[in-house]
């Protein structure tokens, strides 16, 4: 190792979005970049989009964590229909909401990739709770409600703490995402 510190970044979206539909491809090489930066990537440990970045991110050798709303791995697989193919696995048993608090915080940086309501969800806790030291990025044109995200925290009446980038370009984004992780950890 060579003593710089590895960023945790969860990649999310929508879990009944295809794999190999025009958005997994871009969520597939949010996931390589991300590796490729040395991130370590987190996920709610579901199908789709997600799971389409964990595929690029092992793809070029890189460490990802499923971040589950089970209890163990029965559940995961049986009552969630989620796949068992992360790096590491963390079980919560706190459903999707409570997965979702502990994925969030447990990030440097969060990445949407298109997604719905949940997803959703998960930018609020993002807008909410993550600091100063952290990034959201939106990838615009990705489908789903993200295009709208940037649009609703200017609605909001206040501005996250977290460092905002907005891109239609996955590699763009991801770049952008490490150059501000890797700034605030010099000033900090």
């Amino acid at each position: 190792m060579d003593g710089m510190r590895r960023f945790n970044v969860a990649v999310l979206g929508s879990a009944s979005a295809l794999e190999d539909s025009s958005q997994g491809l871009k969520a597939f090489r949010v996931g390589e970049l991300v590796a490729l930066n040395r991130g370590i990537l987190l996920t709610g440990g579901c199908p789709g989009l997600p799971h389409a970045a964990v595929r690029g991110a092992v793809s070029v050798g890189g460490t990802t964590v499923a971040v589950s709303p089970a209890a163990n791995r029965a559940e995961h697989a049986g009552i969630f229909s989620y796949p068992l193919n992360g790096s590491i696995m963390v079980f919560t048993g706190m459903g999707a909401k409570g997965r979702n608090v502990i994925l969030v915080r447990s990030s440097d940086a969060c990445i949407f990739v298109g997604g719905g309501m949940g997803t959703l969800n998960e930018f609020t806790i993002a807008f909410d709770d993550l600091g100063s030291e952290c990034a959201i990025g939106i990838l615009v044109g990705s489908g789903g409600l993200v295009d709208e995200f940037a649009r609703l925290a200017s609605l909001s009446g206040k501005s996250p703490r977290a460092s905002v980038i907005i891109e239609s370009n996955p590699d763009a984004l991801v770049e952008g995402i490490f150059r501000q992780l890797r700034k605030e950890k010099i000033s900090a």
